[in-house]
């Protein structure tokens, strides 16, 4: 289950059944609950589940750690997220971590691949120590492969390889749909529809594109457009699920620019070496996120062990610096 920004709290002038503010004159019922409207008030009569008090379908707290932090409100979990920075910033880790966070509140993932074979994505997750084997085979996690098929004929199904990616091959059966034409954006759209739909992700789950830049490539500039405003429209807002991109700042800056208005969310993330001299800092900051308040400063973030979190750089280095403390043995009483 999403884990939810606290509701407000009852009594303080919110509808009996949608949880919003009553703008107005107030709708009387029973046990002096109020209501915004006739509608609401009916559907409370009619016994429907009232949306008041549970509102993780539309606004939740993601699970990782340094985006938490910036993000105390949780963001729209009907946003369309940009994140974007130079080459091995490690937003694809990031993304990784987001979809392990969903994966073990028990909602659905999908991973849309153009940067990596199936196997690699598994290899992301192992990497990080999350064993993502038992979502495979229990197709919660869904991988749309748009690597595959860009690959020479010959090399698409190895003849030969390691023995531990011919076993988890074995786990990619069933939960990777390929796509045959991944320069027909439409094409992509439509599979991703319907592992959707295969799901029953319906305000939960979460949906990752690993790389904005090659789906530029495949695709003219016009169809990547068209292609997020899509899938904005369809997932985000009418599903209220998610959806990450990643992007390199090198050829994507000028279209995120351009096109911020596609982004609900853009998340920044740079190496600088203005903290320690000599030392590259890894850093992310909130560019925007539509609808919520969050905190815009720079922070530093590395992978601990336990995911991406906020950390303290100079500490770090001082801990590095410090000479090895040594037992002394055999020194006279």
């Amino acid at each position: 289950m999403r884990r939810p920004i606290p509701p407000p709290p009852p009594g303080d002038g919110s509808c009996g059944f949608c949880g919003f503010q009553i703008p107005s004159e107030s709708f009387d019922g029973p046990a002096g609950t109020a209501f915004c409207s006739e509608r609401c008030r009916q559907s409370h009569a009619d016994r429907e589940s009232p949306f008041a008090g549970r509102f993780g379908f539309k606004q939740y707290s993601l699970g990782v750690s340094a985006l938490d932090a910036l993000l105390p409100w949780g963001i729209p979990a009907n946003s369309f997220v940009l994140l974007t920075g130079h080459e091995g910033i490690r937003h694809r880790g990031l993304q990784t971590e987001l979809v392990w966070r969903a994966l073990t509140r028990g909602e659905a993932g999908i991973i849309v691949t153009y940067v990596d074979p199936p196997v690699a994505i598994v290899d992301h997750f192992l990497t990080f120590g999350w064993n993502v084997l038992p979502f495979l085979e229990s197709e919660q996690l869904q991988i749309i492969d748009c690597f595959t098929h860009r690959l020479r004929e010959d090399h698409r199904s190895p003849s030969h390889q390691v023995e531990w990616n011919d076993f988890v091959d074995r786990f990619l059966q069933e939960p990777v749909t390929v796509i045959s034409d991944p320069t027909n954006l439409r094409s992509v759209e439509t599979n991703l529809h319907e592992t959707l739909r295969q799901n029953d992700m319906i305000g939960s789950g979460i949906v990752v594109l690993d790389s904005l830049n090659e789906i530029e490539v495949q695709g003219v500039q016009h169809g990547t457009e068209q292609f997020i405003k899509e899938v904005r429209g369809d997932i985000c807002n009418r599903n209220f699920v998610p959806i990450f991109a990643s992007a390199t700042q090198s050829t994507t800056e000028e279209f995120a620019q351009e096109h911020a208005y596609l982004f609900d969310g853009i998340i920044d993330m740079r190496r600088t070496e203005s903290l320690i001299p000599g030392a590259r800092i890894k850093q992310l900051s909130i560019r925007k996120m539509d609808g919520v308040r969050y905190r815009p400063q720079w922070v530093p973030y590395e992978h601990t062990g336990h995911g991406f979190e906020i950390y303290d750089p100079q500490h770090e280095c001082e801990l590095v610096s410090a000479p090895p403390q040594h037992d002394v043995i055999g020194r006279s009483q």
